[in-house]
């Protein structure tokens, strides 16, 4: 990513528009673009995960599966 490139400061919108752009550079090539868009990829992640555990309700647990031979219990 450039150097002195501030993500905190841009907004989730426009974290996702710079992600998607650099993601389209690296189909045309660019290696640099492609580095870059996996950063902001990982920035948008964090803040997903910061949003659903502050704000969001948990997950239900998954139920552990059952044998296939026990299908009606």
């Amino acid at each position: 990513m450039a150097k002195g490139m501030d993500v905190d400061a841009l907004s989730d919108s426009a974290l996702a528009r710079m992600a998607w752009e650099r993601r389209r550079e690296a189909l045309h090539g660019n290696r640099h673009a492609l580095r870059a868009a996996r950063e902001l990829d990982r920035e948008l992640r964090r803040r997903d995960a910061i949003y659903a555990s502050g704000f969001g309700a948990l997950m239900p647990a998954r139920a552990a599966p059952r044998a296939w031979w026990q299908f009606w219990h």
